[in-house]
């Protein structure tokens, strides 16, 4: 899984013996946790749902047992996904984008694929009318304070940090459209599992869920501890991260619902649609229920 605040909000307690699990869990966080999953490592793990799909494409027996983080925080929604220019710059919506360098994320990410199919559906604007800058996200704020990109498309904690700096003006909330136009906030990531261990050792799976929830329930109830040792080890202000994961993003491990699966659904064929991918996966092959 990644190795972000959120994911400590659900390792922290287990890796701290805080809980009894009724299983052995070993747990890597990783920076490549698409990747690990797409070579083989691990019998289950955290997947962005644009990766999911491509592994899919790809013919890796991967299946989606629940939603791993979700772009709305523990207590309220307020988007993640957000397009931020200068405040001095001529762009204030996203028709402005046209013509404009826009630094992104990642090509192939869950984030940028949304922004770009909802900028499509909803301004008719096409990938092709932006130049995309393709950098890690704790580049972005750097490039545009530099004037080499002219709007930045931000992810994670360097969107909630840029958006309550006031640094910059926001021009698009990606999550809020997401969420008008489909009823969710975006999925961001699934907890996938490997078909043969699921096929095999189902009740393994179903015992490291019940770990896993157990785990979060105990981390979101000492919040504030967490907070606190995140910030020393890490850095930043512990307040932050609270109102991060209380207002922007939060583990989810919600299960599959014909609800949120059509929010799924819809990054797979936004996936399809950017032709990074040949066919949507198949619900009835890409969904167990854990």
């Amino acid at each position: 899984m990644g190795p972000f605040f959120a994911h400590y909000i659900l390792c922290y307690p287990l890796e701290n013996e805080f809980i009894k699990p009724t299983i052995e869990v070993e747990i890597e966080k990783t920076l490549n946790f698409n990747e690990h999953l797409m070579a083989g490592g691990g019998d289950m793990g955290e997947m962005s749902t644009a990766a999911f799909a491509i592994a899919y494409d790809k013919g890796i027996p991967l299946k989606t047992a629940r939603i791993f983080v979700s772009h709305h925080g523990l207590e309220s929604g307020e988007g993640v996904a957000r397009v931020f220019a200068r405040n001095e710059s001529d762009i204030h919506m996203p028709e402005d984008l046209v013509g404009k360098k826009v630094g992104v994320p990642g090509l192939k990410t869950t984030t940028t694929t949304i922004f770009l199919e909802m900028l499509k559906r909803e301004y008719g604007i096409e990938e092709e009318e932006l130049e995309l800058i393709d950098k890690t996200p704790p580049m972005l704020p750097t490039l545009l304070d530099k004037g080499d990109i002219d709007a930045a498309l931000m992810l994670g904690d360097v969107s909630v940090k840029t958006y309550y700096s006031n640094k910059y003006k926001e021009v698009w909330n990606v999550d809020e459209a997401f969420k008008q136009e489909y009823g969710e906030y975006p999925p961001a990531s699934l907890l996938v599992v490997n078909a043969e261990f699921f096929e095999k050792h189902k009740d393994r799976a179903e015992d490291a869920i019940d770990t896993f929830i157990q785990s979060k329930s105990y981390g979101e109830a000492h919040i504030e501890e967490i907070c606190e040792w995140y910030a020393k080890k890490f850095g930043g202000d512990a307040d932050y991260y609270k109102k991060a994961y209380y207002n922007h993003y939060a583990i989810s491990l919600t299960p599959v619902t014909d609800e949120n699966r059509k929010a799924i659904m819809t990054i797979f064929e936004f996936t399809k649609d950017r032709g990074i991918i040949t066919e949507v996966p198949d619900p009835a092959n890409a969904f167990v229920s854990i």
